[in-house]
């Protein structure tokens, strides 16, 4: 039956719980706690690094690392970023509908739950230890106590913490304009960091064992202490457990027996819910394909889905929503999957259903189907092709247009492009293998376009005889953001495309060379990030479509013009105006 005779609770009570729910500081709340308890475990985990040396260096970089965390403002820090970090997270778990999710969100829950147990006898140990009971908690006293007794525990610790953090943070930042630049980098950290840590507590156990191998014993009244705090940690712990365990069976029951609505999908018909869900909860609750790569936290748009039926007296959307829409120019009746929690019955269209076969880690398939990053792309086009291939044999075409591309596609692929259409005279080629590195990318299509020439001038003398013209091209390469996107039906079936204006701006960029009779036009942007000299060239503006939208860019003539410009980098050019 639908919620619309049978809500429960007064309307504003039910405002309420919406402005908590969506309300952006409970996100930002357990976003920089979080930050700040990785920022402690990386600097714990170099600190074991730094075991590599030997204990002496590890006690040195501890001092500095009190100062910060055993200070009473660090202390206040780190214990309240603890405690709210958990009570989030735990209001966030109670708030959920469903429990499919994909894989990386289910390990953030695990490992976020297990830190707690694994943690508890480390800080009892060290922290508790010393602090309340003055215990020796210097790392020789602490690893001759630890190794090897509980070295694997430590190590499952290490790694379950790690890794929650990291996978934490990658969601966090993904959606930041420079992420993506330094995305390999912070990869390389995050392996090397513990690998690093790892190697240290290995090697400073193994020192303390043989240096240490009788470490000063506790006092009865000391081990009583640790022993009494222990059983108040174990009892705490487990009545956390406890009550989260029974909240999340309150919680069930509750969304059961309250009214629901229902939801109609197009294409997949209508299915109730629970009132208050969201429209993401829903669909994986009944299992229908719906991409969310920010894990349905309103920081994408991919979740968005087109209101068909309902949209009156919707709740409003919150401000980062409202942001988000009007961000990507999404109409009225848009709105985010993840959000949108309807009150009553409503129909829906998921706007950019999960492309390929849906799994339980449908999410991820975006990354796989569709990506954006910068790139250069070069279009080349044959001159004058009908008259090469006027009066010509059918074999006579297909041996030129074969000897062509095979000629073509090495010249891409030998400096890292490839080549993204080739048709009868002429192709595109993208060059985006060093996807931080933009300059790269522009170097190796002018160096592709300076060996395309090279290629044509071995066929023009193979081929003088045969051809009633020479071969000639022209060449548009510009530089800037596109779209690679999977074309076709699965992965196994489907090619890679690069889409956006900047493909079709070196479309355009190519067709402006027959004007200005030359064989390369390559825009200011290629030429500003590949580091060349263009500087004896003037900069012309070229009108790219029919909306006369202008690309600033260079005609260089030949390759003999384009082999000086890249015999002589810019920084020559600084070097000569400052005297050296």
């Amino acid at each position: 039956m639908s919620s619309v005779g049978t809500t429960t609770g007064s309307p504003a009570s039910g405002k309420l719980q919406q402005d908590f729910r969506d309300h952006p500081w409970s996100c930002h709340a357990r976003l920089w706690s979080g930050v700040v308890l990785f920022t402690f475990v990386l600097t714990h985990l170099i600190n074991h690094a730094l075991g590599i040396f030997g204990i002496e260096a590890m006690e040195v970089a501890q001092q500095w690392r009190w100062l910060l965390w055993k200070s009473l403002p660090g202390s206040v820090l780190l214990y309240g970023c603890f405690l709210t970090h958990m009570i989030l997270a735990s209001l966030r778990i109670l708030r959920r509908h469903t429990w499919r999710m994909p894989r990386d969100e289910a390990w953030q829950i695990v490992s976020g739950l297990a830190i707690p147990l694994l943690a508890a006898g480390h800080v009892l140990e060290t922290r508790v230890g010393g602090t309340w009971f003055g215990a020796d908690e210097s790392y020789h006293a602490v690893l001759a106590r630890m190794w090897p007794a509980v070295a694997t525990w430590q190590t499952v610790l290490l790694l379950v913490a790690w890794t929650h953090g990291v996978v934490g943070i990658h969601h966090s930042l993904r959606y930041q304009n420079w992420y993506p630049h330094w995305r390999t980098t912070l990869r390389m950290v995050a392996i090397i960091v513990p690998l690093l840590a790892l190697a240290g507590f290995v090697a400073s156990g193994r020192e303390a064992g043989t240096r240490f191998a009788n470490p000063k014993p506790m006092t009865e009244e000391q081990r009583a202490g640790l022993d009494k705090a222990r059983m108040m940690l174990d009892s705490g712990l487990g009545a956390f457990g406890i009550g989260l365990a029974g909240l999340i069976g309150f919680a069930y029951v509750r969304r059961r027996s309250r009214a629901t609505v229902t939801i109609t999908y197009r294409g997949y018909g209508p299915v109730q819910v629970p009132r208050g869900i969201s429209v993401l909860e829903a669909s994986r609750m009944h299992g229908i394909p719906h991409p969310s790569t920010c894990r349905g936290r309103g920081r994408c748009s991919t979740c968005r889905v087109h209101i068909l039926s309902g949209a009156k007296g919707l709740p409003d959307a919150s401000g980062p929503e409202r942001m988000l829409l009007s961000h990507i120019g999404a109409p009225e009746n848009v709105r985010l999957g993840c959000q949108l929690r309807p009150t009553h019955d409503i129909g829906v269209r998921v706007l950019m259903p999960v492309l390929g076969r849906p799994t339980a880690d449908a999410d991820s398939e975006a990354n796989e189907w569709a990506l954006e990053r910068n790139a250069t792309v070069l279009c080349l086009d044959l001159r004058a092709f009908s008259t090469l291939t006027q009066n010509r044999l059918p074999y006579e075409i297909a041996v030129l247009i074969n000897r062509f591309a095979a000629e073509m596609t090495q010249a891409v692929e030998s400096h890292g492009g490839h080549i993204d259409l080739m048709y009868g005279d002429g192709l595109l080629a993208v060059f985006d293998a060093d996807e931080h590195h933009v300059g790269a990318g522009a170097r190796a299509a002018l160096s592709a376009a300076r060996d395309m020439s090279r290629v044509l001038d071995l066929l023009n003398s193979e081929m003088r005889g045969a051809l009633p013209i020479p071969i000639r091209a022209g060449i548009g390469i510009h530089t800037g953001p596109v779209v690679l996107a999977r074309i076709g039906d699965g992965l196994q079936n489907s090619v890679m495309r690069a889409i956006g204006t900047t493909v079709a701006f070196s479309v355009g960029l190519e067709a402006a060379s027959k004007e200005f009779l030359a064989d390369y036009v390559v825009a200011v942007s290629t030429a500003e990030a590949s580091g060349y000299d263009f500087t004896d060239h003037s900069v012309r503006d070229v009108v790219v479509d029919a909306h006369n939208t202008t690309v600033p860019a260079f005609a260089i003539s030949d390759r003999a013009a384009l082999d000086k410009i890249m015999a002589r980098p810019a920084m020559l050019r600084v070097l000569n105006k400052a005297g050296v």
